[in-house]
């Protein structure tokens, strides 16, 4: 069953971040999605990445699937603010490749931005995959307590407080440059705005929970990115 698991997570992943990107470029014209190295690359790390998330459904899959938390200890806003934002990715997957392909609201094209962005997108995948591992069962989509909640404070959240949304950010900033888009920008722009109101509920929730251990955990960590913010 386990194992059974392990396919279904690692080609849901592939299908939406590999699929979705080829269905905005054009299912007609897949070869020449292909026929820039960057792009190829990003299908690299997306496959890597679908993997990396099949192993974590066998080892742990509370990493990834999550639980609502406990009644009463749920930001309702966030729930929406959440498919939204989910909206919004999905809405970059799609939208643009499709602009890149038709050359709508680009940059010029340059080599290197477009490397800069697969790496980027390697790097914000990587950290999305750390993440539930180290939350394991904390792990929620919503923003709420679980049941017997444990604040983490190993691996990357020794350090960052918000690993998994600084691998959103990376990753979306990867997609733009990888598909040169200034619409990806915009949408950048958005996703980023979205993630720090996300941010200011979930630490305020987290603060009435845990009290001084939370602010202890503050003091030595950063919200974000390290050194900076």
């Amino acid at each position: 069953m386990k194992y059974l698991r392990a396919i279904t997570f690692c080609f849901s992943t592939i299908l939406i971040y590999l699929g979705i990107p080829l269905l905005g470029w054009g299912i007609n014209d897949i070869p020449d999605f292909f026929a820039l190295y960057p792009r190829v690359g990003y299908v690299v790390i997306v496959i890597a990445f679908g993997l990396a998330i099949g192993f974590q459904a066998i080892n742990a899959p509370e990493g990834i699937s999550g639980d609502k938390g406990e009644a009463g200890k749920l930001i309702k806003r966030q729930t929406f603010v959440g498919t939204f934002m989910t909206l919004l990715l999905f809405g970059m997957l799609f939208l643009l490749p499709w602009a890149d392909r038709h050359n709508v609201g680009t940059i010029f094209d340059n080599s290197l931005i477009r490397w800069l962005g697969v790496t980027f997108s390697g790097v914000g995948y990587t950290l999305i995959f750390w993440s539930g591992i180290a939350l394991g069962k904390m792990y929620s989509a919503e923003v709420t307590i679980q049941k017997n909640h444990q604040l983490v404070t190993r691996g990357l959240y020794r350090y960052i407080r918000h690993p998994r949304y600084l691998g959103l950010i990376v990753a979306g900033l990867g997609m733009v440059g990888l598909f040169r888009s200034w619409l990806g920008l915009a949408a950048f722009v958005a996703l980023v705005w979205i993630l720090l109101l996300r941010i200011q509920d979930e630490e305020g929730l987290m603060r009435q929970e845990f009290g001084a251990t939370w602010q202890a955990y503050c003091e030595q960590s950063w919200r974000l990115i390290p050194y900076l913010y």
